[in-house]
């Protein structure tokens, strides 16, 4: 219908029948999976790993921060192992492209009730109460973690 209706009526015969359209995406897309180009990525791909020192890996801790920061809408992990070592959660957060690591330990929770947030690439770190994680993480990850005043 469409091509009878945008053929020049000059012409004596019907318009040639058309069924569809093909795109090849392999030209838009690079084929080859060790390309380094990428979709770029987006805020929301943000990543957070809650990891703990010491205090016996403290899971039921690290659990808990992680469904705090999922209501939050803060996508949120934690090495599923109940007494994690450091280099296995820097492993972890590496293998899994996570930049943001808040640590949580034993003396800083009973004591100053603080968590420490540390962010990979801009090599930054900050002591953040407990109860402003969130809004902490939120401000963060809206920024891009790239103003130097979330960390002062």
């Amino acid at each position: 219908m469409l091509m009878e209706n945008a053929w020049d009526n000059t012409h004596k015969t019907k318009p040639p029948g058309a069924v569809g359209v093909s795109i090849a995406l392999e030209k838009f897309l690079p084929n080859n999976p060790s390309s380094d180009v990428g979709l770029p990525r987006i805020e929301n791909s943000i990543s957070v790993l809650v990891c703990s020192k010491g205090g016996g890996g403290l899971l039921n801790e690290r659990m808990e921060l992680v469904a705090e920061l999922w209501e939050a809408n803060i996508k949120a992990q934690f090495v599923p192992q109940e007494d994690p070592s450091l280099q296995e959660q820097y492993e972890y957060a590496s293998d899994h492209d996570i930049k943001c690591l808040v640590f949580i330990t034993e003396a800083g929770l009973s004591q100053t009730d603080l968590v420490k947030v540390r962010h990979l690439d801009a090599r930054k770190e900050k002591d953040v109460e407990k109860e402003e994680i969130v809004k902490f993480l939120s401000e963060a990850i809206s920024l891009q973690f790239k103003n130097p005043t979330i960390w002062s």
